[in-house]
């Protein structure tokens, strides 16, 4: 039986090769539509606003309110082809933005109920990490049903590597929680760390349950951003610009050679 796949503004989760998420950035409105420019004219079909690095002096309030404010403008600036992934990277998982599980919970659900004219969401996933208090995880995944939203359930580690089991636990937790879209990202410190990333992806690939990310970070694991689709990730992370995690490579350059090692 061929897993289920997802399906975000025509782009295929799960199926063939893999998709390019293009992160931006920018303090302001003005240097994050810079930075929007700059990610369509990229070759990928998903876009990721990590709003943490927007409005950054802003106390908690009044960041929410200028991210949900900047939203409507965001997604016209990205036209209607491109999906929105919209993330909240806390200081915890090596972001750049300290905040409460209750507030952020606050942040994602308001950008998942905010509207075009014409009722739809303005956001097509929301990225949530995991390891947040389980219920505002859920809280989140609830707003996101009932919205028609995808969402990515995430776990970073900056430090290491965990053993390849405690990967493919930490992926199926995600799944468990209601994520559609399982992403782990680890730190290596040799070749054999980056081969537990690639096991574990291949071992949850094989539960048929659905597309997962598993991403290897820092240049000894670019190779996972690369080999996504034969180790069983969905997508893969590159950057049209400033890349927003170790190890990313350029998005036309990982277009290239995933095209050259399409199996």
């Amino acid at each position: 039986m061929a897993a289920p796949t997802l399906t975000v503004r025509g782009t295929e989760l799960g199926a063939g090769r893999p998709a390019i998420i293009v992160p931006v950035a920018g303090d302001d409105e003005a240097a994050l539509l810079t930075h929007l420019a700059a990610a369509r004219r990229a070759p990928a079909r998903i876009v990721e606003w990590r709003t943490d690095r927007f409005a950054r002096g802003a106390g908690t309030a009044e960041h929410r309110a200028a991210v949900l404010a900047a939203l409507p403008g965001v997604r016209e600036a990205l036209g209607p082809e491109r999906a929105l992934l919209l993330t909240l990277r806390t200081s915890a998982e090596g972001g750049d933005r300290e905040i409460a599980d209750a507030d952020l919970a606050a942040l994602l659900i308001g950008a998942i109920r905010a509207s075009s004219p014409d009722g739809a969401p303005l956001v097509d996933l929301v990225d949530v990490e995991t390891a947040r208090d389980a219920g505002a995880v859920r809280a989140v995944v609830e707003a996101a049903r009932a919205r028609g939203v995808v969402v990515v359930g995430s776990s970073h580690d900056f430090t290491g590597t965990p053993g390849e089991a405690r990967i493919v636990e930490i992926l199926r937790g995600q799944r468990a929680l209601g994520a559609d879209l399982p992403k782990v990202a680890v730190t290596p410190h040799e070749a054999r760390d980056v081969l537990a990333l690639l096991g574990a992806s291949l071992t949850v690939a094989a539960d048929a349950a659905g597309p997962h990310l598993a991403i290897s970070m820092g240049s000894l694991g670019a190779v996972s951003r690369v080999a996504a689709e034969t180790f069983g990730s969905a997508a893969t992370f590159a950057s049209a610009g400033e890349a927003s995690a170790p190890g990313q490579l350029d998005a036309e350059d990982v277009s290239r050679v995933l095209a050259l090692l399409r199996p």
